[in-house]
């Protein structure tokens, strides 16, 4: 059944209230013509030189087939951290669209680990190798938008394809700096097989979860199946324990944390969230130390845990791993009130142009290309995610994510946990690095976590 996702962000937009009525802003930019002037043909006798007017007409006609994706010729340069097969696979395909109908470009993709992005990333505009389009948003990395290397997209074409509620998380001082093509609820998938056969129904707060982690546990299963050998399980778990509900209480975190000293001891939703990973994991497959995110997917795609913890963006390689799956999503309880209970919601897979690219014109053809509501349906049926777009239709959805869209349009309660902007530069690195050695740890208390913070972020402020 094809489901319209054209309102999603828009309803959850309502919800959070503060992303509504956002509006563009910024310099207006001439485009060019959509068709050239007509102009008389010139007398025969009269000079064969093109006249100005109508240089000018061809001028704007070769304008208009390049904004169209049109007669364009030479090389782009993709740089990302995509490592999910769903998601690469989504890449490829996009590729392979826009190259039929411009043969004489050529895509070069250039795949980067997640840990050190940010690093390869200044490396290369220090050393003049930048890329022409970078995968991530403005506000993960606020500092290269600050620094002048992002091209402002405010007034672009494809912009306006964009939903209000994702655009929204798209600006910085009312500038719109990237395009995200889907967005990710970060939820818990579950075998329905399996909460079949143990009789077990969805927990609906966090007493009844670790009941169902209990049950699947003493059945002989994984209750969660997850990986922490990459940052990326981080996303996954952490992120979905704390960015609903907690994150609520403590939205302004990353300003008073980054710029005002707070300590991390002043945050009792962030001890809380940290109690229940904690706990959580102790429910996880035994090597989850050891593996990464792409093996627990595995798991659980081959029926050796009854749940994950991961964002919508992991459903496309699950469901690749076993697409007989009988898979289905809900929210996170993190709260012992049930209608205390909040879903993160965040754009996902975003990409933005760097201002000098000498490919700019075909960068911004590519970004037309990948914003057509047609192929945006395809990208979001392979990777299994929402629709970052207005009037989509998906009719490739998978169960699991058609069910988590279900919830988002039958209005509950939301968190879009990046509008206040996300830990960035050393402070990113520190944020990640801590969580990680928090998952890796057998001993650690949310108490040491807050104090090993309160010690890093010290050190990136000086």
């Amino acid at each position: 059944m094809k489901r319209k996702l054209m309102s999603i962000l828009l309803g959850s937009a309502i919800v959070v209230g503060s992303l509504a009525g956002c509006g563009s802003s910024g310099k207006d930019v001439a485009a060019p013509e959509a068709s050239p002037a007509q102009e008389s043909p010139a007398p025969e006798a009269e000079s064969t030189e093109t006249e100005p007017a109508q240089e000018e007409a061809v001028q704007n006609e070769e304008e208009a087939d390049a904004s169209e994706g049109g007669g364009l010729a030479g090389e782009l340069t993709l740089l990302h951290y995509l490592t999910e097969d769903a998601k690469l696979q989504a890449l490829d395909d996009l590729i392979a669209g826009f190259t039929a109908e411009n043969p004489d470009v050529t895509v070069n993709t250039e795949a980067v680990s997640m840990d050190n992005y940010l690093d390869v990333v200044k490396l290369r505009l220090s050393s003049g190798d930048a890329p022409d389009i970078m995968f991530g948003g403005p506000t993960t990395y606020p500092e290269l938008i600050d620094a002048g290397y992002i091209m402002d997209l405010t007034n672009e074409a494809f912009t306006s394809r964009v939903s209000e509620g994702s655009v929204s998380l798209m600006k910085k001082d009312d500038i719109v700096y990237g395009i995200p093509l889907d967005q990710m609820a970060n939820v818990v998938f579950y075998n329905k097989d399996i909460f079949e056969e143990l009789s077990l129904s969805v927990p609906t707060t966090y007493t009844e979860f670790i009941e169902v982690c209990k049950a699947l546990k003493d059945a002989g299963y994984a209750a969660c199946a997850a990986g922490y050998q990459d940052q990326i399980s981080l996303g996954a778990n952490y992120f979905t324990i704390f960015y609903g509900a907690p994150y609520l209480a403590c939205e302004q975190y990353v300003d008073e944390t980054q710029n005002q000293g707070k300590s991390w001891h002043d945050y009792p939703t962030v001890t809380q969230a940290l109690t229940q990973f904690r706990e959580i994991i102790g429910y996880q497959n035994e090597d989850c130390r050891t593996i990464t995110t792409d093996r627990a997917e595995q798991i659980f795609a081959n029926g050796e845990s009854g749940m994950i913890i991961i964002g919508t963006w992991g459903l496309g390689a699950i469901m690749n791993y076993n697409p007989d799956l009988n898979c289905g999503g809900f929210l996170y309880p993190s709260e012992e009130n049930a209608a205390d209970n909040a879903l993160p919601l965040n754009t996902d897979d975003t990409w933005m142009i760097l201002k000098d690219s000498p490919n700019a014109e075909t960068a911004k053809a590519f970004f037309e290309y990948m914003t057509r509501p047609e192929v945006n349906a395809e990208w979001i049926g392979t990777v299994g995610q929402l629709s970052a777009l207005d009037g989509v239709q998906a009719d490739k959805l998978p169960q699991g994510a058609a069910e988590i869209a279900d919830l988002i349009n039958g209005g509950c309660k939301v968190s879009m946990w990046t509008q206040y902007g996300a830990p960035s530069g050393q402070y990113q690195t520190a944020y990640y690095n801590g969580l990680q050695d928090f998952a890796l740890s057998e001993t650690m208390t949310p108490e040491e976590w807050c104090d090993n913070m309160d010690n890093e972020y010290a050190a990136a402020s000086k």
